[in-house]
């Protein structure tokens, strides 16, 4: 007999709940997860059902999602979380996923009552077409099942690790205005600006494809190896002049500092 998916329930239908919708619908093909999305933001509600009506089913209330759910994603606003979860009834039999950055597992607990899982995890909106990385903390085997139909899972037991990790998330606008950079200057020198494009976001593509078959002992050596006076070694030399490394380890600061205000560090 052949076995029933469990039914994934999104409260909150922003952006990255868009995200992770389409990933499923569009990526695990092979698990077709039924799904219910809170009608909070309603037209993107609708578009996710206009696109895939087999699958997604718009809910009335959001707490009609949690009825409905085995699974239930909490992805509203953090700011709006205490509100919104105190005014959901969950089952004991619930499995609950934490996506609110700052939240931790206690207070959601304090929030929603006892349930049968209660998980925190870090996807990010590339899960829509790419299996990049999804933090889950503490490790969970059924919901790491799951979220890895459409990412390549990152079990952690320590709650602050899994806040630093999401702090590195906070560099992906700022590494898409890289790219930006560089392709605004390579279009400022004559070349047409969707030939720049192409290759800037080719490149930086390759050496990240490169760069995740290192080890950190690897990556290092990448750093060191450039050859002195070649143009790698003069583009390196002249950031690390104008502090742009150690700024990206500095913009870490305030990001860990929000994320784990509530989580102790172990020592």
């Amino acid at each position: 007999m052949e076995k029933k998916l469990p039914v994934l329930g999104f409260i909150g239908t922003g952006t990255l709940t868009s995200a992770l919708v389409t990933g499923f619908c569009e990526r695990a093909a092979d698990t077709p997860y039924p799904i219910v999305v809170s009608p909070r933001s309603r037209d993107r509600a609708a578009k996710l059902k206009a696109a895939y009506p087999d699958r997604v089913t718009v809910a009335e209330t959001m707490q009609e999602v949690v009825d409905k759910s085995d699974w239930v994603v909490l992805a509203v606003l953090p700011q709006a979380g205490e509100e919104v979860c105190r005014s959901l009834r969950f089952r004991p039999d619930h499995k609950v996923i934490n996506v609110m950055s700052d939240k931790t597992l206690p207070q959601i607990k304090s929030w929603i009552g006892e349930t049968s899982v209660l998980v925190h995890l870090v996807p990010l909106t590339f899960n829509a077409f790419c299996d990049g990385p999804i933090v889950l903390c503490p490790p969970q085997p059924e919901a790491a099942e799951i979220f890895g139909h459409i990412g390549s899972m990152v079990q952690v037991e320590d709650r602050y690790h899994a806040a630093v990790l999401a702090a590195v998330t906070g560099c992906m606008t700022p590494f898409y205005a890289v790219l930006d950079a560089l392709i605004q200057w390579s279009k400022g020198e004559g070349v047409p600006e969707e030939l720049a494009a192409s290759y800037v976001t080719g490149f930086f593509q390759a050496i990240c494809q490169q760069a995740v078959k290192l080890d950190p002992a690897g990556l290092e050596r990448m750093v060191e190896e450039c050859t002195p006076g070649g143009i790698n070694y003069m583009v390196k030399e002249h950031i690390a002049a104008q502090g742009g490394f150690q700024v990206w380890q500095e913009a870490m600061g305030p990001a860990i500092a929000r994320l784990a205000a509530n989580i102790p560090k172990k020592t």
